[in-house]
């Protein structure tokens, strides 16, 4: 059965010795912030802070779906109700397997985050427990690992997705509108209309709810009922107190307001996704909140942005390389996997060239579907190439690709805003450009002449792979040799 709510979630990390809690008192001004970095350096677990200085009762859960140093993925594959040990591989396939399984929400009349319900002038932002998380950032931001919800004032479809939020004063925020992600585009729709666009930010979320705002697919496909294919049963909605909007009813806590129209205050910078500070202070959009209902004893999520890996690397990674597969694979493209490898920005796609040139229309593709638009970087490599396995894809870039005929350069190209080579100039216009590189053997090679790879399962006879693995434990070996090497 799929998790009713987060508290569901972190009891059951709880019992499998997948959390922590810390009951001595943190400061959350950087200390709270560098305590869930170095934890994630060291593959600890998830984390929920219970004492956090100046906001007595007040709770923070951190570091969901980091990697774990035994199991690296078993978050990500808890939270699917899927083996602790299934790998990078086997989550990104079963994601993509149940995307096409979408299952309307239910509307329902109340939920435990009406339990507390505050607004107008009683609405304070600096009453939640926000932590200042890096030393370089330019404020408190509070949307770090949470679900917006907004709806497209034209078709009436609704999206889920995370953008980050800085608190500005009690009852502001500010809101990261990159016009390429479906909730910013479509504050920009409501702007030309001169009318301002409703919004809710939900913390707290089921596990799955969570990591579907942090998915972007196809216009056309509705996260929430995205959400309840992903957990086998529909996500349960309530309604908001002072937008047009539902919300999942599992959220700890709901942040209503209006993203204002021609409104801006600056902005940033921000430690981002790319382990980078995006150091642009710019003039942004903001939300003017009219209200905030929360749970007893509410918990705050939080996701402490920057270097590889955080929870956003491993959602990013299943998710994204979960909806480029399954695009991809609808439109007839053939390869064999693909991976979104952290901090997203490339992607690894295995496969056998068809036809000369065959990689030019894979490219392609991939670049011209919403998840890969912007990803600088695509890497193709051969079938028997493990592309979610760092060392496997460095040995075939650096035996098979050609550097005179395998790097293919793409200028003049739209660009994001988080890309850390871009000069000033091009930052200012938004001109990037792209690569992708060839580390495939040439169609037109037969296989006389293609190198013979040397490893365990093609340089040996099958009946010499099955004699040493019956008699692995015999040589004295204690590890299993089915495990990949």
């Amino acid at each position: 059965m799929p998790f009713n709510d987060l508290r569901e979630y972190i009891d059951h990390l709880e019992a499998n010795g997948e959390l922590m809690r810390v009951s001595a008192e943190v400061d959350w001004n950087l200390e709270l912030g560098a305590i869930t970095r170095r934890s994630m350096d060291l593959r600890g677990p998830a984390l929920l802070f219970e004492n956090i200085k100046d906001y007595p009762g007040a709770r923070i859960f951190a570091n969901s779906l980091s990697r774990n140093k035994d199991l690296p993925f078993s978050r990500m594959a808890m939270a699917l109700e899927m083996d602790p040990a299934s790998s990078m591989l086997d989550l990104i396939r079963e994601f993509a397997r149940r995307i096409p399984n979408l299952v309307k929400p239910r509307l329902v009349e109340t939920a435990p985050c009406k339990e507390n319900i505050v607004t107008g002038d009683d609405v304070d932002l600096w009453k939640l427990p926000t932590p200042y998380l890096h030393g370089m950032d330019g404020g408190r931001f509070i949307g770090t690992w949470h679900v917006d919800v907004t709806r497209n004032p034209q078709t009436g479809h609704v999206n889920y997705g995370t953008y980050r939020h800085v608190i500005h004063d009690k009852n502001t925020l500010g809101f990261y509108a990159m016009p390429a992600q479906h909730g910013p585009a479509l504050y920009y729709e409501y702007e030309k209309r001169g009318e301002p666009m409703p919004i809710a930010l939900c913390f707290g979320t089921d596990p799955v709810v969570t990591i579907v705002g942090g998915t972007s697919v196809g216009p056309n496909i509705s996260e929430v009922e995205l959400a309840g294919g992903l957990r086998g049963a529909p996500v349960d909605l309530v309604k908001c107190e002072t937008v047009p909007l539902e919300v999942p009813a599992s959220s700890e806590i709901v942040i209503e307001g209006w993203a204002l129209p021609n409104e801006r205050r600056v902005e940033g910078p921000f430690g981002e996704f790319t382990g980078y500070a995006a150091p642009d202070e710019l003039p942004r959009p903001i939300i003017r909140v009219t209200a905030i209902t929360y749970r007893n004893n509410p918990i705050l999520t939080m996701s402490n942005i920057g270097k590889p890996w955080n929870e956003d690397n491993v959602l990013v990674s299943v998710a994204a390389s979960a909806v480029l597969t399954e695009e991809l694979r609808r439109r007839g493209i053939k390869f064999k996997d693909l991976y979104v490898a952290p901090p997203s920005q490339a992607v690894i796609v295995s496969c056998d060239p068809p036809m000369h040139g065959y990689q030019h229309t894979l490219a392609s593709a991939i670049w011209s579907c919403k998840y890969g638009l912007m990803r600088p970087y695509i890497f193709i490599v051969g079938e028997d190439v493990d592309v979610t396995d760092a060392e496997d894809v460095y040995w075939c870039l650096t035996t098979r690709l050609d550097p005179a005929r395998g790097i293919h350069v793409q200028e003049d190209t739209v660009m994001s805003g988080f890309w850390p080579w871009v000069d000033p100039e091009d930052r200012k216009i938004r001109k990037g450009s792209k690569v992708y590189f060839d580390a495939t053997f040439p169609a037109e090679w037969g296989p006389d002449y293609r190198p013979q790879i040397v490893d365990f399962t093609r340089a040996w006879p099958k009946e010499t792979q099955d004699l040493v693995m019956e008699r692995w434990r015999e040589y004295g070996f204690t590890d299993d040799p089915r495990l990949k090497g």
